[in-house]
C-alpha cells in the first residue's frame, strides 16, 4: 500500500473528518513502534496485539474529539498506556482471585494451629504495611506480595522503575525494623522476615 505523502497534521485532520485512507496511513506509521511499547508493559505478545487494535479502534471511534492543537503521538500512546495498565490490573485481580480460591481450598486440609498461624502471619504483615507511606505500601504489595517486576510495577503506578526501586528499598527497611520492634511472637516474626524480606 503506498504511503500517504501529506504532512502529518493534514493526515490527522483527515482522520477527524472520517478519511479512512488517512487512518490507514497513521496505522502504518505508528503500529509497529506502538506494539513494541505495549509489549514492554504487558510482556504478552498476543495481548499486546489485542491492545494495539483496541487503541486504534478507540482513536477511530473518538476521532471527532481529537485535538489538532496537541501532539497526536502523545494522544495515541496515552490511550495505549491506559489500556495496557487496565490489562495488568485485570491480571492482578484474576491472580488474587485464584490465590484466594487456592488458599480457601487449602485451609480445609490444615490443622487448627496451621490455619491460625497463616491468619496471624497475614494479620501482622497487613498491620506493618499499613504503617508505611502510601506509595511505599503500593510498591511493597506489588513487588513483594503480588510478584510484579520493577518495570511492571512502574507501569501500573505510572512512575519510573528507579522510583519503584527506591520506594521498595525504603519500604523493606521500614518493614524489617517494624517487625523487629514487635516484641510479641518473636520467633514467628523472624520466620516472617525470612520468608517475606
Amino acid at each position: 500500500m503506498p504511503s500517504d505523502l501529506r504532512p502529518l497534521d493534514q493526515i490527522i485532520k483527515g482522520i477527524v473528518e472520517g478519511d479512512v485512507k488517512a487512518f490507514e496511513a497513521v496505522y502504518l506509521k505508528y503500529s509497529k513502534p506502538l506494539y513494541r511499547y505495549i509489549q514492554s508493559i504487558t510482556k504478552n505478545e498476543e495481548q499486546s496485539f489485542d491492545i494495539l487494535q483496541m487503541t486504534f479502534i478507540k482513536v477511530w471511534n473518538g476521532r471527532e474529539q481529537i485535538n489538532l492543537e496537541k501532539s497526536f503521538q502523545s494522544y495515541l500512546y496515552h490511550i495505549a498506556n491506559n489500556l495496557s495498565i487496565d490489562y495488568l490490573r485485570q491480571v492482578a485481580k484474576n491472580l488474587r482471585k485464584q490465590e484466594e480460591i487456592w488458599n480457601n481450598s487449602m485451609i480445609y486440609g490444615l490443622s487448627v494451629e496451621e490455619e491460625y498461624l497463616i491468619k496471624e502471619k497475614n494479620k501482622i504483615i497487613d498491620q506493618v504495611i499499613e504503617q508505611l507511606p502510601l506509595q511505599q505500601q503500593r510498591v511493597f504489595r506489588l513487588c513483594k506480595l503480588e510478584g510484579y517486576s520493577y518495570a511492571e510495577a512502574a507501569a501500573i503506578l505510572q512512575v519510573s522503575a528507579s522510583t519503584v526501586s527506591n520506594h521498595l528499598t525504603a519500604a523493606v527497611k521500614s518493614v524489617r525494623e517494624l517487625l523487629m520492634n514487635n516484641k510479641n511472637h518473636f520467633y514467628f516474626i523472624l520466620f516472617i522476615i525470612n520468608e517475606l524480606i
